[in-house]
């Protein structure tokens, strides 16, 4: 390894603990528990919906909507989209499926139906209460803990270009490169969330054996462990509409949905495996 003057040694030294510094901050902010209690049993039951958003983000409350839709029998699948079977949605549908059921002309892909701006709104007006009760991870907070993550890429390439006098001294920038990737791309839900998730999956475990039958039972399956039940309890319709995959895009057409949540659901996924 090579080394350099003085100089060159302050900076490689300020810019690995500047890095760790901010790294423990930003730590401490992303997973900060919060001082409220979980909702427990005094509390009101979390929605299917609102265990989508625990579990998935955006697309989890979305996916959970649209098999709402399916079990009420008011949309039908084909091709890779979704369209409406019914003139009227049956009273007590969610705010997210009436949303969708809505916004729904035609046929679409469920990602496109989700981006429409009724359906995007309505899925808001559920996360907001999450984020408030600390479940969620607030877009303010998640931006903050960005701007802080930000600078710590820059350890090991200003130490590589400083010089690093011990291998420690380059794994130690690297360490703090490889934490701060994963800080950025963990789920939108607090380590609360997530310990309420995990209660709720461990309590509703036989949900991913319900069947059409037990309409209520198969959307709580669907919301806690997402495509493994999609897949083994709803297979023609996942086939059919195109749930799990993502819109094919036209000639010379960006596919706008690429990435959307996609650490989310890979990270959910693989924990539901």
């Amino acid at each position: 390894m090579t080394t350099g003057g003085p100089g060159r040694r302050m900076i490689v030294e300020v810019s690995t603990g500047a890095a760790w510094l901010l790294l423990l901050v930003g730590a401490g902010l992303r997973l900060w528990p919060g001082r409220q209690r979980v909702r427990g049993r005094s509390y009101r039951p979390l929605s299917p919906v609102e265990i989508g958003v625990l579990r998935a983000g955006d697309r989890g409350a979305a996916q959970v909507a649209l098999v709402e839709l399916h079990l009420l029998g008011a949309v039908s699948a084909g091709s890779g989209t979704v369209r409406r079977s019914a003139n009227a949605l049956p009273r007590g549908a969610s705010a997210p499926a009436r949303a969708q059921f809505t916004a729904l002309y035609g046929k679409a892909h469920p990602r496109q139906l989700q981006g429409r701006k009724k359906v995007r709104a309505a899925i808001r007006a559920v996360t907001g209460p999450l984020e408030r009760e600390q479940l969620r991870l607030s877009g303010g907070r998640l931006a903050a803990v960005r701007v802080l993550l930000l600078p710590v890429f820059t350890a090991a390439p200003v130490g590589a270009i400083g010089g690093h006098e011990t291998p420690l001294a380059l794994a130690t920038a690297l360490t703090a490169d490889a934490l701060a990737a994963l800080l950025w791309v963990l789920p939108r839900s607090t380590p609360r969330g997530r310990g309420v998730l995990d209660g709720l999956r461990r309590e509703n475990a036989d949900t991913r054996h319900a069947t059409e039958q037990q309409p209520d039972r198969l959307l709580l399956g669907v919301a806690l462990f997402g495509g493994p039940v999609l897949r083994e309890r709803l297979p023609v319709f996942v086939r059919d509409s195109g749930l799990l995959t993502r819109p094919k895009a036209g000639p010379g057409q960006r596919n706008e949905f690429q990435g959307q949540d996609y650490a989310t659901e890979t990270w959910n996924q693989a924990l539901c495996s």
